[in-house]
């Protein structure tokens, strides 16, 4: 079973679903919590507080655990953003300098490929654009070994046709580097699992604070947006092409305008 939809909505709506699943499941808890109050002669004679105590901490193991993981894959694919630029510009100066003919083809077909690895995340909204998107990377990839070889044929190999082909290989390696670093995301059960505990601690809560009878709703509304705005992070790195963390391409734009001063295009 696949859990998609917080990760094809819009990031506000998902900040809007978990901040009504918390205030429901809070103010239920304080309703029941009133009724019970009736009937219990001592308001923690069934270890609330306990209860409460112990939610509280497996929520934020939870979540600290989750929001380091997912700092963890921000980093690495700023990393492998960082590689695939240090890869091409290597390979196209690499490229410069095996004979003619094949050298000005394989730097027009390597600005080619890396024009089509920088991306404005304003085109990746849809799996459709994403899909497409990947396509033509591939598309243009496929074109650079083949290039490299004629190259490579064109003559007698020697150290410079070695260290191209090493290059190329850079190149090719940093492309499933950061499709996988891309890729690497939360399982999604783990996301509705966070929500899921943050409702139950705050359900307890409601309760405990139903059986004394009264509850700062301020506070507790309070609390619920401070964990609403955790989750929504969380969330917010495990969609690398919209919400507010986006890993910028910058090293490959830079890159790419070299290229492109080099071969006067």
């Amino acid at each position: 079973m696949k859990f998609a939809p917080l990760y094809d909505l819009p990031i506000w709506v998902a900040g809007l679903i978990f901040v009504i699943v918390l205030a429901i499941t809070l103010e239920l808890g304080f309703r029941v919590g009133l009724k019970r109050r009736k009937t219990l002669k001592d308001a923690d004679s069934g270890g609330g507080s306990v209860v409460l105590t112990a939610m509280f901490a497996i929520m934020g193991l939870v979540l600290a655990f989750t929001y380091a993981s997912g700092v963890s894959r921000f980093d690495s694919r700023k990393n492998a953003v960082m590689i695939e630029a240090n890869a091409l510009g290597t390979a196209f100066h690499r490229a410069d300098l095996v004979a003619e003919p094949g050298r000005t083809e394989l730097r027009m077909i390597l600005l080619d490929y890396a024009r089509s690895r920088t991306f404005d995340p304003a085109t990746l909204k849809t799996h459709e654009n994403r899909m497409a998107v990947l396509n033509t990377s591939l598309e243009k990839l496929a074109k650079l070994w083949p290039a490299t070889k004629r190259v490579v044929e064109q003559g007698k190999p020697g150290p410079i046709e070695a260290s191209l082909v090493a290059a190329i290989n850079g190149v090719i390696d940093a492309h499933t580097i950061r499709l996988t670093a891309l890729l690497d995301k939360l399982p999604k059960v783990v996301v509705w699992m966070l929500l899921f505990i943050s409702a139950a601690a705050l359900a307890v809560a409601g309760y405990n604070a139903g059986i004394q009878g009264r509850m700062s709703r301020w506070r507790m509304s309070a609390f619920a947006l401070v964990l609403t705005g955790l989750m929504l992070v969380i969330l917010d790195f495990d969609r690398p092409n919209d919400g507010l963390i986006i890993v910028d391409h910058l090293s490959i734009d830079f890159v790419v305008a070299d290229m492109e001063a080099e071969l006067g295009h």
